[in-house]
């Protein structure tokens, strides 16, 4: 009897420390689990972080491709406004070089014109010269104007403009004088009349009054080419001509201003 109750308090005392390790092993299985559990929570975190943070550096990506893409589009855009540009340029440069060539031929016939015209006046005035014993009570003399340009000056400025070059030219005249009003007035219809492009006549005061005709602009570098050629007519007419420089004249442009005109 008391050893069946010693295998009792045995197997009862086994039962205890398998209880007991059953549920050190439930404990530790819960612990592993919490643990692992908590592992996993956290790579899924990290693996959520690291994938917002691929999406936002994805996102940056395509920005900063997008920015690139608009500079090379503009960058195109640049380089293909610089060849119009260029090109535009260049055609502008050949019809420049075309006119240029084209008013350096007329100013070469409109020299041999001039030269012409005064070797034509020098043998008039030779053969007036050799003669003998005119008789002055029977010429007769070409009435000129009391005032404005002779005929025969209009006609060697209309002759000699033919064949020259054609511009454009802003005329002035001296406020309040009548011979100046005049001249510049037939100057202007003589030059429209040739083709040149004017703005009619102006009327200036003036402080001290220019004498003559006066070719003003803006500087000797800036002076049209045709400004030469007509220095050249009118001083061929006879003409007081003379030539002014001032920066406060366009660039490329040709002023004349009939000034006082000398009897």
């Amino acid at each position: 009897m008391l050893s069946w109750w010693s295998e009792l308090a045995s197997v009862a005392t086994l039962n205890t420390w398998l209880m007991a390790t059953t549920l050190a092993f439930a404990i530790l299985t819960g612990i592993f689990f919490f643990l692992t559990i908590s592992r996993q929570k956290q790579h899924f975190h990290r693996l959520l972080n690291d994938l917002k943070a691929s999406r936002k550096q994805v996102r940056n990506l395509e920005k900063a491709a997008e920015a690139i893409r608009k500079e090379l589009l503009e960058t195109q855009q640049h380089q293909d406004i610089s060849q119009l540009k260029l090109k535009t340029s260049k055609s502008s440069a050949a019809g420049l070089k075309q006119a240029l060539l084209d008013a350096r031929k007329r100013l070469q016939v409109a020299e041999l014109a001039i030269k012409a015209h005064n070797d034509e006046e020098k043998k008039r005035a030779a053969a007036s010269e050799e003669k003998d014993g005119e008789c002055f009570e029977t010429l007769e003399l070409e009435l000129e104007p009391d005032v404005g340009l002779s005929e025969s000056q209009r006609e060697q400025l209309i002759g000699l403009l033919d064949p020259g070059p054609k511009g454009n030219v802003d005329l002035f005249c001296v406020m309040g004088d009548e011979e100046s009003q005049t001249t510049a007035d037939q100057l202007e219809e003589i030059l429209t009349a040739d083709g040149w492009k004017t703005n009619g006549v102006s009327q200036t005061s003036f402080s001290t009054p220019p004498k003559g005709i006066v070719l003003a602009v803006n500087s000797k570098e800036t002076a049209p080419s045709y400004a030469s050629f007509l220095q050249r007519v009118f001083s061929t007419t006879g003409m007081d001509v003379s030539a002014k420089f001032d920066n406060k004249y366009r660039e490329w442009s040709l002023t004349i201003i009939v000034g006082i005109i000398a009897d």
